[in-house]
C-alpha cells in the first residue's frame, strides 16, 4: 500500500479553507481551560524546589489545525502574582482565547534575597501604614532583581519548549508562538524574546558571594501561585550560584524557545539589554509596547522600579527602591529602535498622562493612589484589539506550518487529531485509507461508528467529554484520544 497521508475532513461547514481563521475579531469562541499542567521543576532563589505549572486555554470551535499560541506571564514584582489571578493576567488571556488563540498562562519561580540592613522604618513593619507584604520589597542589591528576571525567563523558555512538543495535541503551530506579559511578567517576556546568546547573559547571573542574612524587620516571603509563603532562612539558603545557560535546562526536547512576537504591557528591560545588544538582530521578533507615560511603578523612560512612589509617597517608611537596578521602559525601548538602521518590526500603544510632580506630593500621591499608579492595562478590549491586529499577519499566516501539517510520513506514524477540543469540525491525519472510525466515550462505551468516512462525520450529537477514537486501517486498529466540547 502506498505510504502517503489521507486527510479526513470530518464535516466542515465553513465556506473558507479551515486555516483561514480570523484572529482579530473578539468574542468568536467559547473556551476550555486545562489547569495546573506541570511543565517542570527547578530550584528557587533559596535552593528549594518549585513545581512549575501553567494553565492552558483552548478555543471551542476553531477548526484551524495550526492555531497560534500565546504564552502570557503574570506580574507581581517578581515576588507575587499568579497565572489565574482574575484581577491580573486573566482578562487579557480571555481576550485572546475568544479570538481563537491557544493561550498558556505560566507560573514561574519567584523571589529574591533581602537587604541585611534598612536604616529607617520598614514599610509594612510595626506601625507603618503599609501592608505587611511591603516588608518583602527591600532587595539585597540590584543583582537580585536581574537574577529574578533571568530565572523567570529560563522557566518561560522551558514552558515554550514543552508546549511546542505537544503542538499536535493542542492543534497549535510551533512557528506561530508569541509571548507576552504584564509588569514584572513583561520584563520576563521581553527577556524571553530578546535574550538568546551566551554573550547576552548579565554578569549578575553568574556566581556571586553568598547573601547575608536578611534584616530582622524585612520579610523573606513570596506569593508563589498566589499562595503567601514566608520562609525562615538558614545559611544554606543564602548561596548565590551561577544561574546556568540563557536557555535554562527545562525540557531540552529538540524544540527551541524562539517566538515570532512579543507583547509588553508596562514592562521594560535592564540596562544590559542595551549594553549587551539584546534588541537587534535577524532573530528579533515583532514587538508590541503598551505603557502609560506617567507610570509610577515601571518608568516609561528610564529609572528604578517603584521610585516615584518609594521616594515621594512612602508615608514615612524608608524608601525600598534604592537597591533596585536602573531599568528602561517602553519609551526608552522605542527610542532605541528609532536609532537603529534596521529596527525590528514594532508598534507602540502609549497613553499620555500627566507626570508626577515631586514638588506637589501632597496632591500627587493621592492622584496616583486613586489611579493605580497608572500601572495597569487601561481598557483590555481595546489593547487586545490593537495587539491582535498587530499580530494578525503572524497568527493567520497559512504558510508557516503548512509544511508540518500535511507532510508525508511513515506508515507507523500514529493518527493525529485536530483541533482540540473538537466541536463540530474534526480533522484526522492517518497513514493509510480508513475503513471505519469508532467513538468510545470516557466510560468505555461505544457510541458512534462510521464506515469508510469520505465526506465527513457530524460529531455535534456527541455530548461534551473525553473520547477515544478507534481508527481501522485494513487489519490494523489505531487509537487517538479526543476531547469534544460544545
Amino acid at each position: 500500500m502506498d505510504r502517503h497521508w489521507f486527510v479526513l475532513f470530518l464535516l466542515s461547514f465553513a465556506p473558507l479553507p479551515i486555516w483561514s481563521q480570523d484572529y482579530v475579531t473578539p468574542d468568536q469562541f467559547a473556551f476550555t481551560v486545562d489547569t495546573d499542567l506541570v511543565y517542570g521543576v527547578d530550584t528557587n532563589y533559596l535552593g528549594s524546589v518549585d513545581t512549575l505549572r501553567l494553565d492552558l486555554y483552548k478555543p471551542i470551535g476553531n477548526s484551524d489545525p495550526r492555531r497560534p499560541l500565546l504564552v502570557m506571564v503574570h506580574g507581581g514584582s517578581w515576588l507575587g502574582g499568579c497565572k489565574n489571578d482574575p484581577a491580573g493576567i486573566v482578562p487579557m488571556l480571555q481576550q485572546f482565547v475568544k479570538r481563537g488563540y491557544v493561550v498558556a498562562s505560566v507560573n514561574y519561580r519567584l523571589g529574591w534575597h533581602k537587604d541585611d540592613f534598612v536604616p529607617g522604618p520598614v514599610a509594612g513593619f510595626g506601625i507603618t501604614p503599609w501592608p505587611e507584604a511591603y516588608r518583602s520589597f527591600y532587595a539585597l542589591d540590584s543583582a537580585e532583581i536581574k537574577r529574578a528576571i533571568f530565572r523567570g525567563m529560563q522557566d518561560v523558555k522551558g514552558a515554550i519548549r514543552w508546549l511546542k512538543a505537544r503542538a499536535q495535541q493542542d492543534s497549535t503551530c510551533v512557528d506561530k508562538v508569541m509571548v507576552g506579559g504584564e509588569s514584572a511578567g513583561a520584563f520576563i517576556a521581553l527577556a524571553t524574546a530578546f535574550l538568546n546568546a551566551p554573550s547576552e547573559k548579565p554578569t549578575a547571573c553568574a556566581a556571586l558571594p553568598d547573601a547575608p542574612s536578611p534584616y530582622g524587620q524585612v520579610l523573606n516571603a513570596t506569593a508563589f501561585e498566589c499562595d503567601y509563603q514566608a520562609f525562615p532562612v538558614d545559611p544554606g539558603m543564602l548561596v548565590r550560584p551561577d544561574l546556568g545557560p540563557v536557555e535554562g535546562v527545562l525540557n531540552m526536547n529538540g524544540y527551541d524557545a524562539s517566538v515570532r512576537g512579543v507583547a509588553s504591557f508596562y514592562g521594560g528591560v535592564p540596562w544590559e539589554a542595551f549594553d549587551l545588544d539584546w534588541l537587534q538582530g535577524p532573530d528579533t521578533p515583532a514587538v508590541y509596547l503598551y505603557h502609560q507615560t506617567c507610570d509610577g511603578v515601571v518608568m516609561h523612560g528610564k529609572g528604578k522600579p517603584m521610585s516615584t512612589l518609594s521616594a515621594n509617597c512612602n508615608l514615612g517608611a524608608y524608601p525600598w527602591h534604592y537597591n533596585y537596578p536602573d531599568m528602561y521602559g517602553s519609551g526608552a525601548i522605542k527610542a532605541s529602535f528609532d536609532a537603529m538602521i534596521a529596527p525590528p518590526e514594532h508598534t507602540t500603544d502609549f497613553e499620555f498622562c500627566v507626570p508626577f510632580d515631586p514638588n506637589l506630593s501632597l496632591i500627587e500621591c493621592p492622584r496616583y493612589a486613586n489611579n493605580g499608579s497608572y500601572h495597569f492595562t487601561n481598557d483590555h478590549a481595546l489593547r487586545a484589539t490593537h495587539l491582535a491586529t498587530f499580530l494578525e499577519p503572524l497568527a493567520s499566516d497559512p504558510g508557516s506550518c503548512l509544511n508540518t501539517s500535511l507532510r508525508n510520513g511513515p506508515k507507523d506514524t500514529p493518527p493525529r487529531l485536530f483541533p482540540q477540543p473538537a466541536n463540530e469540525v474534526v480533522l484526522l491525519t492517518v497513514p493509510s485509507p480508513v475503513q471505519k472510525v469508532s467513538f468510545v466515550d470516557g466510560q468505555g462505551r461505544p457510541c458512534k461508528e462510521v464506515l469508510s468516512p469520505a465526506s465527513g462525520i457530524d460529531v455535534h450529537d456527541l455530548p461534551s467529554g473525553p473520547y477515544l477514537i478507534m481508527v481501522t486501517m485494513g487489519s490494523e486498529v489505531r487509537s487517538v484520544p479526543c476531547m469534544i466540547a460544545h
